[in-house]
């Protein structure tokens, strides 16, 4: 009775470590299934987002190219006239610049879609690089401060520098512009004396400041700057990610 009894026990005890054994590899396959879809879940997010931000850099990017010829333009007129240069000689250059310098900012409009619904749905866990997700956190707050920017210097343009370059000249119509942007410098008129006054070179010069701060240079610390940086690191990461 004792041998039967230590054999039974035995195997009771062999059948409790197989149901065990048996438990842990259901659970480990289930664990490795578990993160086989997180990372494909994570990968198809990181392809959608490395898609957004690649049309997003280039539409910063075109915004940038159009925002400096607006730049350039109020820049060539600061130029002329803190070195006192204003002449009837430039009177078709400083007509040219003046149209450049009255036209519309251009405008950032990143595509957020991906991004958002990540972010609103708590879905921004599934990103498992802690750099990246926090740039992605950190970029609808930098979008609307740059936007905000924009803004302001669109704004005290048309509130105060428009209204000058109004009176200053007649600026060519835009039904008449080519599709390259030229236009026929030779018709201009300029009023040089108002263009000299005080209150425009304050407006002109105020404006300039406003555009820089939009503007991506090597050596600045602008918000424009600050978007580009983070469009850059965002896409290196993303792709940094889909290459493992």
């Amino acid at each position: 009775m004792e041998n039967k009894t230590g054999k039974y026990f035995k195997y009771a005890i062999g059948e409790i470590v197989l149901v065990v054994i048996g438990i842990l590899i259901a659970l480990s396959i289930n664990n490795w299934n578990e993160d086989k879809k997180e990372q494909q879940e994570e990968y198809l997010a990181l392809k959608s987002l490395h898609s957004e931000f690649i049309e997003s850099r280039e539409l910063f990017n075109k915004s940038q190219q159009f925002n400096k010829i607006i730049f350039n333009g109020m820049q060539y007129l600061l130029e002329i006239l803190d070195a006192k240069q204003v002449n009837e000689s430039l009177v078709d250059s400083i007509y040219f610049h003046l149209d450049r310098s009255a036209w519309s900012s251009g405008t950032f409009e990143p595509s957020r879609g991906i991004v958002n619904s990540l972010i609103n749905s708590g879905k921004q866990n599934i990103i498992s690089n802690d750099n990246l997700k926090l740039l992605l956190i950190q970029w609808n707050d930098q979008v609307i401060s740059f936007q905000n920017t924009q803004r302001l210097a669109q704004d005290y343009k048309f509130t105060y520098l428009f209204p000058l370059i109004s009176r200053l000249t007649q600026l060519p119509s835009k039904l008449k512009r080519s599709d390259s942007n030229q236009i026929n410098v030779s018709q201009g008129e300029v009023d040089l004396n108002l263009l000299q006054s005080k209150v425009f070179y304050n407006y002109l010069n105020q404006c300039w400041v406003y555009s820089q701060s939009i503007l991506v240079a090597e050596k600045s610390t602008s918000k424009g700057k600050k978007v580009q940086e983070a469009l850059d690191n965002i896409i290196f990461l993303i792709e940094k990610e889909l290459e493992k």
